[in-house]
């Protein structure tokens, strides 16, 4: 009785892995516009989401893994009234496979156009000597039912940030990889150098303003700036991405700057003074000195996950976050008070309103600057920190209760179920890997003997 089941289950499985891959090029496509999820690589079009698999860091990546994945592809499955429906097994139903590309990776994102969606995956491209640089990353774009699928620009290197802003009804990827800025035109695949020999830039997550077409960078001294005569320092630049046009922003004897984001019509800053570096922020208002906004008290030595809040709902900035000496803290804006807001050592995931997301070893929590109450989001330990948000639902690749493979699926967890104080809601969205799944009950094993 057992080997018939186990015989039957495979079949099952045999037959959906046959049926999933032949459908990829014969799916329906959504009517609806997609919507990205904010901070991570999850999208939702109509009754749909489309969602990475699996997980797999590009440093377990081994030649012929990204040229037609299976688990570790782009799935999308099927809600009902918002819902995911699941077999009397919790297997989730209503599954398929989009493409066998990798999306579930350090690097990874995606982002809907219309009815395209634009998604970054692994390198599988050889180099001169004939390996494979996984942790470099290509750019891809096809329609929502996985058609059309059209490369457009593989890095140089490993990408160190990564946006997609739509300006003036064209969309650019915008890419940094430690050393060049490249911007790449999704319409026409056309890609462009900004600047090279850069040392750190800044660019915002999506446009709003015209502040944000700018793109911040720093580049060291060359001999012509004092670099064979013992000045220090280096230079601040700034590259427009629609013009193109290389501007030099501030380059001071002795002073060194780090770009650290460009949001809410500012860009943030460290920059030494009296010896010591604090975090600013300039709009440009003036010139440099006059617009620049310190805004902690504390050096940076002292600080790590400096992240501003954003805008409340009528344009006001919201406070500073950062973690200061092991605490989660607070400034507002301009002032250099610090505000407790949890006396724990965490890992700041991402921030929405006024609520601060963040990870501990026990799983993934939200916290408020404004009442300081805590609420877990999720109990799974074993967890990546590439975390996605829709609003509602925290999405997120984990390991199954049932875990022997050590494979991380995607999950999402209902943000408004421990808001209201029913308890954490958490819905496997994956297709699990044959030795992952739920071992059979105790009769059934025992009915065989």
């Amino acid at each position: 009785m057992k080997k018939i089941k186990v015989l039957a289950l495979f079949l099952c499985m045999a037959f959906c892995t046959f049926f999933f891959t032949a459908c990829g090029n014969n799916l329906t496509t959504p009517t609806g516009t997609g919507n990205m999820v904010e901070h991570g690589e999850v999208l939702a079009y109509d009754d749909y989401i489309y969602f990475g698999g699996m997980y797999i860091s590009n440093a377990d990546m081994v030649d012929g893994d990204n040229r037609d994945a299976d688990l570790e592809g782009l799935w999308r499955i099927k809600l009902e009234d918002g819902k995911i429906s699941y077999d009397e097994d919790g297997n989730p139903q209503g599954l398929e496979k989009v493409l066998g590309k990798i999306v579930g990776s350090e690097n990874a994102f995606m982002y809907a156009v219309g009815d395209q969606i634009i998604f970054a995956s692994p390198n599988v491209h050889k180099t001169n000597q004939s390996q494979t640089a996984f942790d470099r990353t290509s750019y891809f774009k096809m329609n929502n039912d996985g058609t059309g699928l059209r490369e457009l620009y593989t890095t140089a290197s490993t990408v160190q940030s990564q946006a997609l802003l739509v300006i003036d009804n064209v969309p650019y990827i915008i890419e940094y990889d430690g050393s060049a800025i490249v911007k790449i035109n999704v319409n026409s695949g056309e890609a462009k150098e900004l600047a090279t020999e850069v040392t750190a830039a800044v660019f915002a997550s999506e446009y709003k303003t015209e502040f944000d077409s700018d793109i911040y960078f720093t580049v060291d001294r060359g001999e012509d700036e004092g670099s064979t005569t013992g000045i220090t320092g280096n230079i601040l630049k700034k590259v427009n991405i629609l013009t193109e046009e290389v501007t030099t922003v501030r380059q001071e004897l002795a002073e060194t700057i780090t770009p650290s984001a460009v949001k809410n019509g500012y860009f943030y800053y460290t920059r030494t003074e009296d010896g010591n570096t604090f975090y600013f922020a300039n709009d440009f208002s003036s010139n440099f000195e006059a617009s620049e906004i310190r805004l902690t008290a504390g050096i940076t030595s002292d600080i790590t996950s400096f992240t501003p809040l954003g805008t409340d709902s009528e344009g006001r900035i919201l406070p500073i976050v950062f973690e200061y000496q092991s605490r989660l803290v607070y400034s507002e804006f301009g002032s250099l008070a610090v505000n407790e807001i949890l006396n724990s050592d965490v890992t700041i995931l991402f921030v929405d309103g006024d609520y601060i997301y963040y990870s501990t070893s026990s799983g993934i929590f939200r916290i408020s600057y404004k009442d300081k109450v805590s609420q877990q989001i999720t109990d799974m330990e074993n967890f990546q920190t590439n975390v996605s948000f829709d609003g509602r639902y925290l999405y997120f690749y984990a390991q199954n209760p049932d875990n022997t493979t050590g494979n991380y699926y995607m999950y999402r967890s209902d943000v408004n179920s421990v808001e209201n104080g029913t308890g954490i809601k958490e819905e496997l969205l994956s297709k699990l890997h044959e030795d992952d799944l739920p071992p059979e009950d105790e009769e059934e094993t025992d009915s065989t003997t």
